[in-house]
């Protein structure tokens, strides 16, 4: 039989077969240790190295829920401060949790955006942006980027749906020699206004501007901050509206933090210009 590794006595065959390592007794110091380690780091806002190695013990689906337990408790009061932050960024890196296990984009990167604007009068900068399968991002003088992700523009078009109507009528005969046509009429081709994929790529926000940088064989748009009239942001994208130009560009974002964090930095940066 296998022994506790932690006493050194016997596990019972029920433990054995379901692979506990622990056998009663020291499960339930352990978990008593863990809930322990939990209220500290929900009261402290700060995790420890002894913390941390007394969690790495877990598996992995049971870190990511005590992440979210966290990360849920830090958000009650809808507002992230610098300890809270960092707290959940060092059990992330600490455990090897990855983005997409914490949905980092979506939940908590927001929050360092909100942070930042709120209480450093700042925003995030991104340094040396690659862009797999794309040329290089080409930068002005004095020209920082504060966001990117991918997105797709669709614009207003004027689509045709086909032939619609007309017809060669009928016609008979009145008297020997003479016939007789009517209801022929011309159709017309029917259309409709919709929005329709024009381009995509990376949609990136600088402290200049908006600019798609374009996949293979899409078109890159750029649109200068003093040029923008108003934005909207949508749950599926953000919707730009530029000085001289009748009809807005929408951008489709899959990730709704993402669209966020473009609202964030639209809000700061045309705030900071119009002051």
């Amino acid at each position: 039989m296998t022994n506790c590794k932690d006493c050194g006595e016997k596990l019972s065959f029920l433990s054995t077969i379901t692979g506990g390592v622990l056998c009663a007794n020291c499960k339930n110091i352990y978990e008593s240790k863990l809930s322990k380690a939990e209220e500290e780091i929900l009261l402290r806002k700060k995790v420890t190295t002894q913390q941390l190695e007394l969690l790495q013990n877990q598996k992995k689906k049971e870190l990511i829920d005590l992440y979210f337990r966290i990360f849920n408790h830090f958000e009650a009061d809808s507002e992230f401060d610098k300890a809270e932050i960092e707290t959940l960024e060092k059990i992330q890196e600490s455990l090897n949790l990855t983005n997409g296990d914490v949905k980092f984009d979506e939940y908590l990167r927001p929050h360092t955006y909100i942070y930042s604007t709120r209480e450093e009068n700042k925003l995030p900068i991104i340094d040396g942006l690659n862009i797999h399968g794309a040329s290089p991002v080409i930068l002005k003088k004095g020209e920082i980027i504060h966001y990117a992700d991918s997105a797709v523009l669709k614009e207003m078009r004027s689509i045709s749906l086909g032939y619609e109507g007309g017809s060669h009528g009928v016609s008979f005969t009145i008297m020997k020699g003479v016939r007789y046509h009517v209801g022929s009429h011309k159709g017309h081709i029917k259309r409709e206004t919709k929005l329709v994929e024009t381009s995509r790529g990376v949609l990136i926000i600088t402290n200049k501007r908006i600019l798609l940088h374009p996949s293979p064989r899409s078109k890159p748009i750029s649109i200068p901050l003093n040029k923008v009239l108003s934005y909207n942001c949508f749950k599926n994208g953000i919707e730009i509206y530029k000085d001289g130009r009748e009809k807005g560009y929408f951008f489709v974002i899959d990730k709704s933090g993402s669209i966020e964090i473009f609202g964030i930095c639209l809000s700061y940066l045309l705030g900071q210009r119009a002051e």
